[in-house]
């Protein structure tokens, strides 16, 4: 067992209790570790960071170890990834607009499952925000990725726009832009996977992107469901597929 499961862990849980008020300060902590010159990263990053490069859609990943999005949504702890020993770092899920996500509690334990149910609901500052973060600060020494989604208050008619105005933001900033249409806590979203949706807005973002983009994938689609997605990521040449997101399956817990 680790000195984290040993006594980080516990100690953190002793503090606040609530898995969210844990990921805040968590994170918190990490923001300040980040802001830190490289010199003072540098005994940590020899600690924990391997090198193991693997090339992907023409980007050279440090190692295969990533921070998937949903842990800094913000992009406030860039530097402190790349230190604890990832090979890169995707940050968000962000949206056009800012949102404080959903009704709180909304984070869950199952510790006996080794699992956490979530339904944040991508509570972000928004890709202006972002953006603003990304301009003041170093290129990240990892690969950045940006995971962008619908705004819950746009209407599924108007989702093309809302992405597209999170893509025109950011993509400046980005190694790879994910396009997530498969998380489960923002309404009617994962709808956007579906054949002529999804065709309607991967069309519009590789026509306006400069930057690989890759699909985020939700495991609860059917295998047809599966075929006609690859089958519109293949038709307009996407970077790749993210697989997967989270699941709404409670059968193994």
């Amino acid at each position: 067992m680790s000195l984290y499961e040993k006594t980080l862990r516990p100690a953190l849980f002793r503090l606040g209790g609530d898995p969210e008020t844990v990921h805040v300060r968590t994170l918190g902590a990490l923001a300040k570790l980040s802001r830190r010159t490289p010199v003072a990263l540098a005994p940590v990053k020899a600690r924990f960071f391997r090198g193991d490069p693997v090339v992907v859609a023409g980007i050279r990943f440090a190692n295969r170890v990533g921070l998937a999005a949903g842990m800094d949504k913000d992009g406030v702890a860039l530097d402190g990834w790349p230190a604890l020993g990832f090979g890169f770092a995707e940050i968000g899920t962000v949206t056009a607009k800012p949102q404080p996500g959903n009704d709180k509690p909304r984070l869950f334990r199952l510790p006996a499952s080794g699992a956490i149910i979530n339904r944040m609901g991508f509570n972000n500052a928004g890709a202006q925000a972002l953006a603003d973060r990304l301009e003041k600060r170093r290129r990240s020494v990892v690969p950045l990725g940006i995971s962008i989604g619908k705004s819950k208050v746009t209407p599924l008619a108007d989702a093309t726009q809302d992405y597209l105005t999170s893509l025109r933001l950011l993509q400046r900033y980005a190694d790879y832009v994910a396009i997530n249409v498969s998380s489960p806590n923002t309404p009617g979203l994962r709808s956007l996977a579906g054949k002529a949706e999804l065709n309607e807005l991967v069309s519009a973002l590789v026509e306006e992107s400069t930057t690989p983009l890759f699909v985020k994938v939700a495991p609860d689609l059917t295998n047809v469901a599966i075929g006609e997605l690859i089958g519109v990521c293949l038709a307009h040449r996407v970077a790749g597929i993210i697989a997967t997101n989270t699941t709404i399956d409670r059968a193994a817990l």
